[in-house]
């Protein structure tokens, strides 16, 4: 059942001025959406508005919403009688939000306290801003084994990035609600990769920042994926770059550039690629039975041989993997003891 708690201090908010939206879309979330939740309910920031969708989940999710609606007046729900898909949810959420400050958030990532209190004061201190991410930690097996993950911070730094990979999470922005919508939102087009396309319409009109901070934490999953799945984000990531190359160009005729993208990319090399990154990624939040199942899955994409190969360097290469940290253990665990008034 949720924490009681809540409900007192909301009693306190529900009078105030609304200043942020939350955005949480839910589709099948599993146990880890209470965490997500709360974690929002927790923000020592009390103005905001608490916009949950669930998209026809088909588990338990809906009547987990609906205990937590019925005692914080701060949760609006809406419950989709059939599936949407991300892209059409997160716009709906955007047309519903009361405030123009979105902030995103996921079903199964955690926002650190200070998340909201620290965005907002950003974005009101820096009206040019359409959209800011932050620094993020990925989730360990335990917090001791929290990574923190540093991410370009200055509109041009992102701007040169984005013409080669994605540098905002997703779900730790907070974005102006007028000016996304003013460019059309998220497009359904680009499936996992509505973000990205995003982002870099964003990029081309307004300016874009990561807060040096991390604000949440990211849960690194791995459940249903498949190499076959990346060959197909890595198509629409393709798509979305020869879509805002040149705009005027129609998307039948991007998609034929990505096509003979694709064809000139090696195929073997990126699975590998994608394999050895997320395996490496695993084991330094130790989580290492998950990188053993990994490897056992993928070998059925890039052959048994390859995969022995990568899961013996792995192994030789385990103590450096794991002490291959970019940053102290006092920075790592700056959310315990962030000062209120630091920016």
């Amino acid at each position: 059942m949720p924490n009681p708690v809540f409900n007192v201090v909301r009693k306190k908010i529900e009078q105030s001025y609304i200043k942020i939206t939350v955005l949480l879309p839910v589709f099948n979330a599993g146990v880890h959406l209470k965490v997500a939740i709360e974690s929002i309910l927790a923000q020592d920031f009390a103005d905001f508005e608490f916009l949950i969708i669930d998209d026809a989940s088909t588990d338990a999710s809906a009547e987990i919403i609906r205990e937590y609606a019925k005692i914080d007046p701060c949760i609006q729900a809406i419950y989709h009688s059939s599936n949407q898909g991300l892209a059409k949810t997160l716009n709906e959420g955007l047309q519903e939000a009361r405030t123009d400050f979105v902030a995103r958030m996921d079903q199964d990532d955690e926002a650190l306290p200070y998340r909201l209190r620290t965005q907002y004061l950003f974005m009101k201190s820096r009206p040019k801003i359409a959209v800011a991410g932050s620094y993020f930690f990925l989730m360990g097996r335990n917090r001791s084994r929290d990574r923190l993950v540093k991410v370009p911070t200055s509109s041009s730094e992102i701007v040169k990035t984005l013409k080669h990979q994605n540098c905002l999470c997703h779900p730790s922005v907070m974005l102006r609600r007028k000016q996304v919508l003013s460019l059309g939102g998220y497009r359904t087009e680009f499936k996992n990769t509505e973000d990205y396309d995003l982002w870099l319409r964003v990029s081309k009109n307004y300016e874009i920042a990561n807060i040096p901070i991390p604000l949440i934490r990211y849960r690194f999953s791995v459940t249903g994926m498949t190499l076959s799945h990346k060959w197909e984000q890595l198509y629409y990531f393709y798509l979305a770059l020869a879509a805002n190359k040149d705009q005027t160009l129609s998307l039948a005729i991007g998609k034929e550039e990505v096509k003979k993208r694709l064809e000139d990319t090696n195929k073997s090399e990126f699975l590998e690629n994608v394999l050895k990154g997320t395996t490496e990624e695993l084991i330094k939040l130790g989580f290492f039975r998950e990188t053993l199942r990994l490897l056992w899955l993928f070998s059925k994409d890039i052959g048994l041989k390859r995969t022995l190969t990568i899961g013996w360097k792995l192994f030789q290469n385990r103590g450096l993997i794991r002490k291959d940290e970019d940053e102290n253990w006092l920075l790592s665990r700056m959310h315990d003891v962030f000062e209120k008034d630091s920016l």
